[in-house]
């Protein structure tokens, strides 16, 4: 019993150490950014260098130039301007092509997502409410919703016909066509939206709903034939599609303000940059803190004194210095274990994917968390917080999160992308398929249909019919 309980009191003790260090490893550069200074508010013993802050943009960094905005004004540079007019060009003096941009530090529009979930909570609450949220974060870039209304009802434990009324509502939402299940439904939900006394408009409605396949072969005559209206009206009905409506009803959104503020991401900062020498790549850590963060001098001296046996510090005073002093401690230890894990890894990737370095998607190798991970010696799961909301910065000067060296499947895509633009006519899946087979790469029709939806890229019967 004695031991067993020696034991369990070992593991206490560790087990915040090995949390903290998990956190901050899994952090990406923003997030650790405001990590720090949030804890530098909280603990007085957490020191962070004064002008270390960019001045134009605010990012604390210990980099001579911004990472974020490319400002020289970094690291408390004293720059003598008598105008802030003068200040600025002079910060931004060794700047050679990027010119900073206030709008992009600032945070992303609204997301269509967000702005369907904005819609839904007016219209729905409770289980109905997230059903649609559901729905809503199942649809595709192009606003479709792709899953099986059987699946998304055993996820609910519901009926297919409760999904299916949901997925009808919200059917309803601006912009049109989202949520449609394929292209015929998109176009006729975009219609629904339109004039409906308007002639032309109804017999839209007529021929997407009875003579779709006609009408995707662009077999305008048998369209006329078929539902009796004259040659003229389905021209122009035609006419109304191709311009009055899109296959891509996300296109449709346009964020608030869009003219006034333009809907850009906050600036990304890599926390890698890989570098051709010669035949071979080397990968440096971006280290964004480096000397910014230490330990508050007078908490040092004071924890020092504390541990030599100072009698003037009192007992409560010494463990309110002690614990501060070996948290800002270990959150240092943790941000360097950071630094050399990304570069243990990033050295690894840049052995492995040296051809994906070299000249692109089609030098991509298949890989895995789990093989990097025991080349390193470390466990999968360290491999993934340590690249989890992580970029890179590539030789060709793309800035890309580290997934992309996970994704076996993009020389394939880019393959049947260079396929279907080289070829003189158009290829169905299996074509492609038998195209690629020739090629050395096996992969199922399905697999190609898959693949050509991922790259965006129509399929047989629209690309003919183009």
């Amino acid at each position: 019993m004695q031991k067993l309980s020696s034991n369990q009191s070992q593991q206490i003790r560790t087990i915040p150490i090995q949390i903290q260090a998990n956190a901050i490893l899994n952090m990406g550069s923003l997030e650790l950014q405001e990590f720090i200074q949030t804890e530098a508010m909280e603990n007085p013993a957490l020191s962070v260098e004064e002008n270390a802050r960019c001045g134009v943009c605010g990012f604390l960094s210990s980099l001579a130039v911004c990472p974020v905005c490319g400002s020289a004004g970094s690291r408390g540079v004293q720059i003598k301007a008598s105008t802030e007019r003068e200040h600025l060009e002079r910060s931004f003096a060794s700047l050679a092509e990027n010119v900073f941009d206030p709008f992009g530090t600032v945070a992303a529009g609204k997301s269509l997502t967000d702005y369907l979930k904005e819609q839904a909570g007016m219209a729905f609450s409770g289980r109905q409410l997230r059903i649609a949220n559901y729905i809503i974060e199942s649809l595709d870039e192009d606003g479709y919703f792709r899953e099986s209304l059987y699946e998304t009802a055993e996820v609910f434990a519901a009926a297919v016909p409760e999904i299916e009324d949901m997925l009808n509502r919200l059917q309803l939402f601006d912009p049109p066509g989202i949520c449609a299940r394929n292209l015929q439904e998109c176009l006729l939900l975009q219609l629904n939206a339109l004039d409906q006394n308007d002639p032309v408009v109804c017999a839209a409605e007529r021929i997407l709903r009875e003579c779709w396949d006609d009408f995707s072969r662009r077999r305008l005559k048998a369209v006329a034939s078929r539902t009796r209206i004259s040659p003229g009206l389905v021209a122009d009905a035609a006419e109304l599609i191709r311009e009055r409506v899109t296959p891509n009803p996300s296109s449709l959104y346009t964020a608030p303000f869009r003219e006034l503020a333009p809907d850009t991401s906050g600036a990304i900062v890599p926390d890698v940059i890989f570098h051709r020498c010669g035949g071979s790549f080397t990968a440096e850590v971006v280290d964004t803190l480096g000397s910014v963060v230490k330990v508050d001098e007078t908490y040092a001296e004071l924890n020092q004194a504390a541990e030599s046996g100072d009698r003037t510090i009192s007992a409560c005073d010494a463990k309110h210095v002690r614990e501060h002093v070996e948290r800002v401690r270990t959150i240092l230890d943790a941000i360097s274990l950071r630094k050399q894990t990304l570069a243990r890894v990033a050295t690894y990737l840049a052995e492995c994917q040296k051809g994906f370095l070299e000249i692109g998607a089609s030098g991509m190798k298949a890989l895995r968390q789990k093989d990097v991970a025991a080349a390193i010696g470390v466990h999968e799961s360290t491999v993934c917080r340590a690249l989890s909301d992580k970029y890179c910065r590539l030789p060709a000067g793309e800035v890309v999160p580290f997934q992309v060296f996970f994704d076996s499947a993009m020389p394939v895509r880019n393959l049947i992308k260079q396929i279907v633009e080289t070829s003189s006519e158009s290829l169905t899946d299996n074509e492609i398929a038998q195209r690629l087979s020739m090629q050395g790469v096996h992969i199922a029709r399905r697999t190609v249909a898959k693949y050509r939806d991922q790259i965006r890229v129509l399929s047989y019967k629209l690309r003919a019919a183009a």
